[in-house]
């Protein structure tokens, strides 16, 4: 059964990968962009609700440049996720080569932190760095972000669960992406983006593909994940959980045993399963 969620194509048009199975469709190869503004939303149709979003410098490869209302439909390379994007969040494709791993950042129209930035940049944000001048990166897009708040990609966190613990008391924002706003899944995906491991976005897919389950009475510790029906923690060690929730509408750090006593008081259920990730820093 094919994932919708990750399935380039709409009504109008599909990618050539789709070839062998979609004959309805015209199949086009698209064109790869990136995005340009702080995050951008990926709606499940033009003016739709909000299924997930991207972050600055991600690839999206469109596919319809005119579905409506300014937005055009394709395919976000990180997650994998389809759906429509404002045409004016897009540019010119550019090669990432570094990573914001600082809690935001700012694009400055010369390298000097006294010129008003022109543009304020997500945790994890992507960026194309073409030189480099009194400290700061010129980057191909324009402008100037400092050394200090960049990593090369494939040399940031060594550890993802200190980057989570960057988003403490961030605002929960179902399908929101960023340090202004994220869901459960995007917590454990954007941390493990931080430390360059690819992941899906959604819980249903990190539960099945992240890791080695772990039997039930195993001892935890820190970087395991755990999994309830629709939703995601990362353990900080034996006993607490990092995790963004509706509860507190923020991301927090609990006893784990607190969590599976309310979500079971809630109706959510049991813990589904345990998982154990090969890059976790014990």
């Amino acid at each position: 059964m094919t994932d919708c969620r990750l399935t380039p194509r709409n009504e109008r048009v599909a990618h050539v990968s789709l070839r062998e199975t979609v004959t309805d469709v015209p199949r086009v190869e698209g064109v790869l962009q990136s995005v340009q503004t702080p995050v951008a939303d990926i709606r499940r149709a033009p003016n739709g609700g909000l299924e997930r979003q991207m972050l600055f410098g991600d690839g999206f490869r469109v596919l319809e440049p005119d579905s409506g209302d300014g937005y055009c439909f394709g395919q976000a390379q990180d997650g994998g996720y389809v759906g429509y994007v404002l045409q004016a969040n897009l540019g010119v494709y550019q090669v990432p080569t570094h990573i914001v791993c600082s809690m935001g950042a700012h694009i400055y129209p010369e390298p000097s932190l006294k010129t008003v930035p022109v543009l304020r940049l997500p945790f994890a944000g992507f960026l194309a760095v073409i030189g480099a001048e009194n400290g700061y990166a010129k980057l191909a897009t324009g402008g100037f972000v400092p050394l200090q708040q960049l990593a090369p990609i494939g040399r940031n966190f060594a550890d993802f669960v200190q980057a989570a613990e960057g988003f403490l008391k961030v605002p929960y924002l179902w399908g929101g992406d960023s340090n202004t706003g994220l869901d459960c899944s995007a917590l454990v995906h954007i941390s493990l983006r931080a430390q360059g491991v690819a992941a899906p976005r959604d819980s249903d897919q990190q539960e099945q593909t992240l890791g080695d389950p772990l039997p039930q009475d195993a001892d935890l510790q820190r970087g395991d994940l755990i999994f309830w029906k629709g939703h995601v923690g990362i353990m900080q060690g034996a006993d607490r959980i990092l995790h963004a929730n509706a509860h507190a509408m923020a991301v927090t750090s609990e006893k784990l045993s607190d969590v599976c006593a309310r979500a079971k008081a809630a109706g959510d259920g049991e813990i589904t399963s345990r998982r154990r990730l090969p890059c976790a820093v014990v």
